[in-house]
């Protein structure tokens, strides 16, 4: 591999350091430059909305840890909640507030969860904190096998482009919406590698473009870093 083999996170990371040392001539440099922003609401209505659902027992999902920060702001206790949720990030933000008794079922995208949840023939209904642009996949398949899903939105996502003057030799993406916001502004080079967290965001990325995709072995943001280093590692770069 050629010296620096340079990364750069379409979204935020923390870093192990020992990854990346300048001192390593096989390890990776990496740039991380959010294309999306995060907002929570914090407006009465989703407040209310959110406490009434806390004095329910009910079958909650969440598909992303975002949606899960929202509501932990809210609420002071953990409520009787029987808890279905994507990604290992946001599993481990359940587990920390609710307890790990309160995770029914995990998986590593929307897709599958919806067909473990549908497969279990126990939940007849959920409610389901999301984004304001949330893929329909999982409510679509929910709603098809005759559960009643109430949505609320907890967070909305801003897209911030920003038009990137270097050439990477890896790119990281998270999510869809940081796929469209990356590619909005930039075309990366036809050796660049594109690394996936999740299929749904690989097929974003395959939407837009025709370079090589490589998919997470697991939903876990280290894991996707950790592949990318390990690919540059181990290929040579010219």
């Amino acid at each position: 591999m050629a010296d620096g083999f340079t990364i750069l996170s379409t979204g935020s990371l923390v870093i192990n350091e020992s990854l990346v040392s300048a001192n390593d001539h096989s390890a990776a440099m990496v740039d991380v430059i959010p294309f999306i922003k995060i907002v929570l609401h914090a407006d009465d209505d989703t407040r209310a909305r959110i406490r009434a659902y806390a004095g329910q027992t009910a079958s909650v999902i969440f598909t992303s840890s975002n949606a899960v920060r929202a509501v932990i702001n809210v609420l002071q206790r953990p409520p009787d909640w029987k808890i279905f949720c994507v990604g290992s990030e946001t599993k481990k933000l359940v587990i920390s507030f609710f307890g790990e008794p309160a995770v029914v079922d995990y998986a590593g995208d929307a897709e599958e969860l919806a067909e473990k949840i549908t497969r279990q023939g126990q939940v007849k209904e959920a409610v389901f904190f999301c984004g304001d642009q949330r893929r329909d996949i999982l409510p679509d398949k929910l709603k098809a096998a005759g559960i009643l899903l109430k949505e609320l939105a907890v967070y909305q996502t801003l897209l911030t482009p920003v038009r990137i003057a270097k050439t990477y030799d890896a790119v990281l993406f998270f999510s869809p919406t940081a796929v469209n916001s990356f590619f909005s502004l930039n075309t990366p080079s036809s050796k660049t590698i594109l690394f996936a967290l999740g299929e749904t965001t690989a097929s974003a990325i395959r939407n837009l473009s025709d370079g090589e995709v490589l998919l997470s072995p697991k939903p876990d943001k280290n894991a996707l870093l950790q592949m990318a280093i390990d690919y540059g590692r181990t290929h040579s770069i010219t």
